[in-house]
């Protein structure tokens, strides 16, 4: 019943450690040149020395070339590869040799789900379309009930509680919706949100257990 929680877009040790201090189980660092969000690899390595082994760091790429993956995944000490582009199935089985991997999708009309079938022995995160689509709940919802999902893409604390009970990912990965400005955090912002996602996990383990007895 335990939604896990994933804070992207870090770009700055204060931000990464109050996440982390917080109860994030997983932080995201993005490499995509052009990503407003984007960070470095040096300042990455310096934040991963100072967050607890036990919360898991991503990397987050867009069309990077498998090397290129492998030696910042390296040099900066990271747990989970996240594909973010138009990578096919066999570059994620490649990384996948020496790393978690998790592809992301953009789940805006039924035809993701023959793209998503190609990536279904990694976790998948139900995204936005770049081009401006939102992300189909429906869909997401349909897509966790068969693997592990997370919902991406304009979660905030508005409607993470709603996502929990409608979607019921096994996660929520959340960017934008934690934010001052892209790239820096509002740690208000963040707190809120994790307080409203655990409290709608109670919500629905209660209701399991009423259903269940």
């Amino acid at each position: 019943m335990r939604t896990l929680i994933k804070i992207c877009g870090l770009t700055n040790p204060d931000d990464a450690l109050f996440a982390a201090e917080q109860g994030a189980d997983f932080l995201g660092f993005i490499f995509a040149p052009g990503s407003p969000r984007e960070t470095s690899p040096q300042t990455v390595r310096d934040i991963v020395k100072i967050i607890p082994s036990e919360v898991k760091k991503v990397g987050v790429f867009r069309n990077a070339p498998c090397g290129t993956v492998r030696e910042v995944m390296e040099f900066c000490g990271l747990d989970i590869v996240q594909l973010h582009g138009d990578e096919t199935p066999e570059e994620a089985k490649v990384l996948a040799l020496e790393y978690e991997v998790w592809k992301a999708l953009p789940f805006t009309s039924p035809a993701v789900f023959a793209e998503s079938q190609k990536f279904r022995d990694f976790t998948q995160l139900a995204d936005s379309d770049k081009r401006g689509g939102s992300c189909n709940w429906s869909l997401a919802q349909l897509s966790a009930r068969r693997r592990r999902i997370f919902l991406a893409g304009g979660i905030s604390a508005e409607n993470a509680a709603h996502a929990v009970e409608t979607v019921a990912p096994a996660g929520l990965d959340v960017c934008s919706g934690t934010e001052r400005q892209p790239g820096v955090k509002d740690h208000g912002k963040i707190t809120e949100i994790i307080n409203r996602i655990r409290l709608a996990d109670r919500i629905q383990e209660e209701l399991y257990e009423k259903h269940t007895l």
